[in-house]
């Protein structure tokens, strides 16, 4: 590390030392740093160890009076001489630290109460321009810290002279410098240290020996408390008697006369070196003989010290326990209080338990007189629940003869009026909340299938068919009656594209579909648990058969849009054919009723229906765009309709086709996307109509995929429904009828097997109840609606 002294021209000064002074303390490892700090920053420069010695005063008081004898006074001389040895010790340890670093060195040292004001007397005396002190004590060293902490060093930053520059470091770091001024000027300077071969160096070099080694000034205004060099002590003989009177020299002050080496040997005579050649022996006598005698009166005030001690223990040890004995009586009456107390409150208790003893006795035979009651209540129950399965029972059959007579009744009012019996298809059957439950097993969470803004749909197993449920909200205020007629309006409505309705539950306001098994198109497009992805020629004639759904609707007296269109409402049977759920279902649900704000749904509504809530068939053909986008494309119906039309502005619509679906005819494909996005119009008067539009153009391509190879081989491979069969015969039934077990078989089958003695149901083995047998007018239309379409 280079020096920190910067050289200013022309304002160098040749008559200062060329001497860096680093002030030391008592502790060489505290102050070792501060020393090493100097060591590095100023190489090639010679260092002066500058210490302020702290003298020990040595007092001795006899009555009150100071004293002054030889005794005194040699005593004093021998604790002066130790004291002086082990600072001359340290000084020279501190040499040695010096010249272990290769650096020219001296120490300077000065006796006197105060530090700070010994290193002010030494950098006044020998005019030090370069000084190196620490700022602070190590525990307050901090990275943070740039200023000063010690007291020292404040003291002599605020009082040196101006022409001294000074380094405070700490813990061999730089935190704050105090720039000299030349001649006391307001101009500060930082002037370095001159070389070593320079004249300067070599001028303050001389003046500093001349400066050591002159003579001591006989004036009696020069202090004699700085040497140089090694030290040695002054016999109290050879000091002047106005000294003694003028109370320099008292036990009770610092008896710590110093005087530099060379001075005492030219000033000494061979009179006083021969008087302390024979003194010598009596001084050695003399300091063993004081340093007994004061020995001994130190451990008789120690002795008396510590005996006055053990007494005031003593007695304090007394008065804690008297305390503590006092304490312990009244925490012993306090217990015998407690004991008798206790000794009440057994008494007391022993009278509690006899009297428990008694109640217990009697508590004992209610108890037996108790259980003699509840057996015979049990026993009442149980005949009562017997009771109540029975009328249970009775009442189940009574409502199914009132149902039956019900049916029986309006098939005769048809008849009366003219109406047209031989069209089966508007009888629906009606159940119980019963057979509702049991067939959902108690609405098992497990059996849910389904649950939007309409209600929740659960799958069941009901008089042996497979079943979907659709629970409607039960609230508002529409009365029961116009739910039947509304149902049994719907129920009317038979097309090979929409879910046929089995029957209804008035006390569960529910309604019974068929249930399919090839979950919905939604699922489907998603391929859910893995399924394959739908080929196109497929995806292609389920948007005709959702089209041909439509027109059916719309056509209808009076116009009865769907409402709800979205892919979850398209279900898939096994041999993939689309049917359309809850058409027309809103009718079932007070007008207001029906909320459902959620994203996923709301992007399939139109927009002017979820402004006015007004169901069209502009509607309808809104929702039936954003499905045809779902089928070209596969993807999410977030966002959908923007990426299309970006993709056919961009002529990139290849690449948002689903892939997945095969090799997509591109203008058919892209015909597709034009006439979805034109269905997706924000204005209801400019989108297609179904019958004119729509249809006019997957018309044609329905029919293409139906004559095309794979899906001629598809259509081979279907096959009826499972309930379609007859369990018996095992073909397609013509003619379905229900037994006693729930079942529905061909007629010629059941009516053979009961009239050929059978009193069994042919599916469980079981006794039949009855043999009557009742028309299943549903599954009729059913089977002639997927005779017709294929």
């Amino acid at each position: 590390m280079g020096s920190l002294v910067e050289e200013i021209e022309g304002d160098r000064e040749y008559d200062f030392e060329d001497v860096i002074f680093v002030a030391v303390g008592k502790n060489v490892e505290k102050s070792k740093t501060t020393l090493d700090w100097a060591v590095d920053n100023f190489p090639g420069k010679k260092i002066c160890v500058l210490h302020v010695h702290r003298p020990t005063h040595v007092l001795a008081l006899t009555d009150g009076k100071l004293v002054r004898s030889k005794l005194k006074q040699h005593a004093v001389e021998a604790f002066q001489k130790l004291e002086r040895q082990r600072l001359q010790e340290r000084l020279d340890e501190y040499l040695l630290i010096l010249d272990h670093s290769g650096v020219q060195a001296d120490a300077l040292w000065i006796e006197m109460d105060s530090v700070e004001k010994g290193i002010l007397e030494i950098m006044a005396r020998h005019n030090i321009r370069w000084l190196v002190m620490g700022a602070a004590a190590d525990k307050y060293y901090s990275k943070k810290l740039v200023e000063l902490k010690s007291k020292k060093a404040i003291f002599v930053c605020q009082n040196a002279p101006v022409s001294c520059h000074i380094w405070f470091a700490c813990k061999g770091r730089l935190i704050y410098t105090r720039v000299g001024r030349k001649d006391g000027s307001s101009r500060e300077i930082a002037t370095p240290s001159p070389p070593m071969d320079s004249p300067l160096r070599t001028e303050q070099a001389e003046m500093l020996s001349e400066s050591m080694l002159r003579e001591r000034s006989p004036e009696p205004q020069e202090d004699a408390n700085v040497v140089r060099g090694n030290l040695r002590p002054i016999s109290l003989r050879s000091v002047h008697p106005n000294l003694l009177s003028n109370g320099v020299v008292d036990t009770y002050g610092s008896i710590m006369l110093q005087m530099d080496e060379e001075e005492y040997q030219g000033q000494a005579s061979n009179e006083i070196d021969q008087q302390l050649q024979v003194s010598t022996i009596d001084d050695h006598n003399l300091k063993q003989e004081v340093f007994a005698e004061t020995m001994k009166r130190w451990k008789e005030e120690n002795d008396a010290i510590e005996a006055a001690c053990k007494a005031k223990a003593l007695e304090s040890l007394c008065v804690k326990e008297m305390s503590r004995r006092k304490e312990m009586e009244e925490l012993l009456e306090r217990e015998k209080q407690e004991v008798q107390k206790m000794k009440d409150q057994h008494d007391e208790f022993i009278k509690e338990l006899q009297m428990v003893k008694d109640q217990k006795t009697i508590l004992e035979s209610q108890i037996v007189e108790s259980q003699r009651a509840v057996e015979g209540l049990e026993e009442k129950m149980f005949s009562a629940v017997g009771l109540l399965i029975s009328f249970k029972k009775k009442r189940d059959d009574l409502r199914i003869e009132h149902e039956n007579a019900i049916r029986v009744l309006k098939n005769l009012r048809k008849l009366v009026n003219g109406g047209d019996s031989s069209f089966p298809g508007s009888q629906i059957l009606e159940f119980s909340f019963v057979e509702i439950n049991n067939a959902t097993r108690d609405f098992d969470p497990s059996w849910k299938i389904g649950e939007g803004k309409y209600g929740s749909v659960y799958k069941g197993l009901l008089r042996h068919m497979n079943v979907a449920i659709k629970m409607l909200p039960s609230y508002g205020s529409q009365s029961l009656f116009e739910f039947e007629n509304e149902v049994e309006i719907l129920s009317r409505i038979r097309h090979p594209n929409l879910v046929t309705i089995i029957g209804t539950c008035l006390e569960s306001r529910s309604v019974v579909f068929e249930y399919l098994r090839n979950s919905s198109l939604e699922e489907r497009l998603a391929c859910k648990n893995k399924s394959p992805p739908l080929p196109w020629q497929t995806r292609i004639r389920i948007a005709s058969e959702i089209c041909s759904a439509l027109i059916f609707l719309h056509s209808n007296k009076p116009c009865i849009p769907h409402g709800n269109l979205k892919p979850s409402k398209v279900l898939l049977d096994s041999n993939f054919v689309s049917k359309l759920i809850d058409s027309g279902i809103y009718r079932l649900i007070p007008q207001g009723k029906s909320t459902d704000t959620s994203a996923s749904s709301s992007v399939y509504m139109d927009p002017v229906y979820l402004e006015n809530g007004e169901v069209t068939r502009e509607s309808d053909v809104y929702s039936f765009g954003m499905i045809l986008l779902r089928l070209l494309t596969g993807r999410s119906a977030l966002g959908i309709l923007n990426d299309v039309k970006c993709s056919i502005e961009t002529e990139n619509f290849n690449m948002v086709l689903d892939r997945t679906a095969g090799n997509w005819p591109l203008e058919e494909a892209q015909l597709l996307a034009h006439l979805a996005i034109r269905c997706c119009d924000t204005q209801p008067l400019d989108r297609p109509d179904f019958v004119s539009e729509i249809w006019s153009v997957l018309g044609p391509m329905r029919d293409s995929c139906v004559n095309s190879a794979s899906c001629l081989e598809a259509k081979e491979l279907r096959c009826a429904p499972s309930h379609f069969v007859c369990p018996i015969f095992q073909e397609v039934m013509k003619d379905p009828l229900i037994a006693a077990d729930g079942f529905t078989y061909e007629a010629d089958a059941i009516r053979g097997w009961l009239d050929s003695g059978h009193d069994r149901s042919p599916m469980t083995n079981l006794k039949l109840e009855h043999c009557n047998l009742v028309p299943n007018y549903a599954l009729l239309q059913a089977i002639q609606e997927w005779q017709q379409q294929y």
